[in-house]
């Protein structure tokens, strides 16, 4: 399965799933789940698979943020400008697991 589509699930579906599918209470606990574990780690593991071939792959780690963004502005709110930070976060974190993995790859190189 390609890395976008994979992304479409995580950052965009699960959102969804979370919004339409939950109580208001769950919700809450899943939204929390979804921001502060999954996407991270999602986050993390998309640098690494971009920084493997960085200058092939070097934006994914911008759709997977853009995806994040219009999954969380599509399902809760569209005004909320806090969603910017999680996924300026995300975004961050993926680019700087990329940078790592590309150095340590080219260092063994």
């Amino acid at each position: 399965m390609s890395v976008i589509a994979i992304s479409f699930v995580v950052m965009f579906l699960l959102p969804a799933a979370v919004a339409k599918f939950s109580t208001e209470c769950a919700g809450m606990a899943l939204c929390m789940l979804l921001f502060f574990i999954v996407n991270p780690a999602y986050s993390v593991i998309t640098g690494i698979i971009s920084g493997r071939s960085f200058q092939q792959r070097w934006y994914l780690p911008i759709i997977s943020a853009l995806l994040f963004l219009a999954g969380t502005w599509t399902f809760f709110d569209h005004t909320e400008l806090w969603f910017i930070a999680y996924a300026a976060v995300y975004l961050i974190l993926s680019f700087i697991a990329a940078a790592i993995t590309h150095l340590s790859l080219k260092k063994t190189a």
